[in-house]
């Protein structure tokens, strides 16, 4: 290893970076010299470097330049870069020192902090996770082969137990439980994706996440979990079945017990949302992670026609498409998690703190969806006023109490530390934004424009418009068509209308992973928020 120590050159750059004397692009320059530099001889940093660094997101001029994202992001790229190594003393003090700079931070500086602490996620997938064939072939069964899994070996089937659909579910139920559940493939990808949630299950049972999140047992038969029925069902299925092919399923107690039923109390809605998330952290701490907690959309319409089919990337804070649409079926019930098919493995770096955030943003929307929920009628417009008013079904002492302790768990699952102060990141002052924005339906309509309207044709394009409540269809192709689809958060094409929301979500999800970080490293210090 070289040891010379630092350059002169790179001596005068840090003065004149900490004397705020160089215009934006003459420090933008002058991170990335700094930057190469420590790199090639870490062991040559010094407090200085770190202070040089650290004064760009003090020097007021860089604050309102058109390009400060950029400019923000490159030093807190770089103390990142440096911080990573922990070779030393002085270079361990860079994560504490960004993750309290976070808290304090927003708009732009917020913004590039967050990134780039979440650059620090190092876990890995768990190296017992299942494996999955790129093909699997269907089990051809009779349909009495597959009920007769709902008992034990020589226990005779209930001889009042109904067929009823939920979905693209066939469940048998007696009059005091669920004996069992059919779920049907709904398109040809879809296939392999129930078969991907029978092993998951099965993987879970050998691999709990915790005592409190129960898990369905699947059934197996010959080592399949995917099958074919070949026989007639007792009951008409839906239309939107691709065959017979299924998997099957014991469902555990609470599986199909939604935290946002009308009717739920407080401590069933609380322990339904702290297990949950409580299960969540511990997933990620192992790099596991359930890409659809709820769907989320930034725009529902152009699912087919956009790259990200138009799923809502809170980084982005766009406009959340048809929030309380989104929340009515939460993928985690009183039992816990629930429809593994969306249980994925970390691909990058980010995926951390990207999960992380739209966890806390699911938890948030449904937790409105529970207060919105005591009245489902009271929604859109009436005679009276523009727009629906419902913040009176909410309960800010509740709702604040949701999401302290999805934070409290979550952060507990993923860092196995006890203690979590929520003070720094003034939930009672989101809650308050939240309540405004989620209890008042501003925002109803959408554009159906013209290249969706040309991308489908006639019969799509008609049972479109029938299905948003259209009885006059206009002609297709001639002009953007207005639909009345909301509540959204925001309006069509436009941000978020809750920015306070994005901002917590940039806070907790990079301290969150910033404490990962600092905890697999062994480092002893104290990371607080505040």
């Amino acid at each position: 290893m070289n040891h010379a120590p630092p350059s002169s050159a790179r001596i005068r750059e840090e003065r004149l970076l900490i004397n705020h004397s160089r215009d934006f692009s003459a420090a933008y320059m002058g991170i990335q010299y700094i930057g190469r530099q420590a790199a090639d001889y870490p062991h040559t940093v010094t407090h200085q470097t770190l202070d040089a660094l650290f004064s760009v997101f003090e020097t007021a001029g860089f604050e309102k330049a058109k390009q400060a994202f950029f400019l923000y992001h490159e030093a807190a790229c770089t103390l990142v870069d440096i911080g990573r190594t922990m070779e030393n003393e002085i270079i361990r003090t860079i994560v504490p020192k960004l993750a309290t700079l976070l808290i304090k931070s927003s708009g732009n500086r917020l913004r590039a902090l967050s990134q780039a602490l979440g650059r620090l996620a190092d876990n890995c997938p768990a190296p017992d996770t299942p494996s999955f064939p790129n093909t699997i072939t269907p089990l051809d069964i009779q349909f009495s082969g597959l009920v007769e899994k709902f008992t034990p070996p020589g226990m005779a089937l209930p001889t009042e137990m109904q067929w009823t659909w939920k979905g693209r579910s066939l469940i048998a139920r007696t009059e005091t439980k669920i004996m069992g559940v059919i779920k049907f493939a709904t398109t040809l990808d879809n296939i392999n994706e129930i078969h991907w949630e029978a092993v998951w299950m099965d993987w879970f049972s050998k691999n709990p996440s915790g005592a409190e999140n129960l898990v369905p047992k699947p059934v197996c038969i010959r080592d399949r979990y995917l099958f074919n029925i070949t026989d007639e069902l007792p009951e008409a299925s839906p239309g939107t079945l691709y065959g017979s092919a299924c998997i099957v399923f014991i469902p555990c107690p609470g599986y199909y017990e939604y935290p946002n039923l009308k009717g739920s109390d407080r401590e069933q809605i609380q322990r339904s949302f702290f297990k949950s998330s409580l299960a969540l952290g511990r997933l990620s701490s192992q790099g596991l992670f359930h890409t659809a907690l709820i769907p989320l959309f930034h725009n529902r319409v152009q699912q087919d026609r956009r790259n990200d089919n138009g799923r809502y990337l809170w980084e982005h804070a766009g406009r959340l498409d048809q929030w309380l649409n989104s929340s009515l079926f939460p993928n985690f019930a009183a039992s816990g998690l629930r429809d593994f098919e969306h249980i994925a493995c970390q691909t990058k770096r980010l995926d951390l703190e990207h999960y992380t955030g739209e966890y806390l943003l699911s938890f948030i929307l449904v937790a409105g969806s529970c207060f919105r929920n005591k009245a489902p009628h009271r929604r859109g417009t009436d005679n009276s006023q523009p727009h629906v008013d419902t913040r009176d079904l909410f309960c800010p002492d509740l709702f604040e109490s949701l999401l302290t302790g999805v934070c409290e768990h979550y952060f507990k699952g993923l860092t196995e530390f006890e203690t979590f102060d929520p003070a720094p990141f003034n939930i009672p002052a989101l809650i308050e934004k939240l309540i405004e924005k989620m209890g008042r339906d501003e925002h109803m309509q959408e554009a159906l424009r013209v290249q969706d309207q040309l991308a489908m044709d006639d019969e799509q394009f008609e049972q479109f418009l029938t299905e948003r409540g259209v009885t006059d269809i206009p002609a297709k192709g001639e002009k953007d068509i207005i639909l009345i689809t909301g509540p959204h958060l925001g309006e069509f094409n436009q941000p978020i209308s809750i920015p306070e929301l994005i901002e917590f979500l940039f806070k907790f999800s990079a301290f969150c992973v910033s404490s990962l970080f600092l905890k697999k490293h062994h480092c002893t210090r104290n990371l607080s928020p505040g």
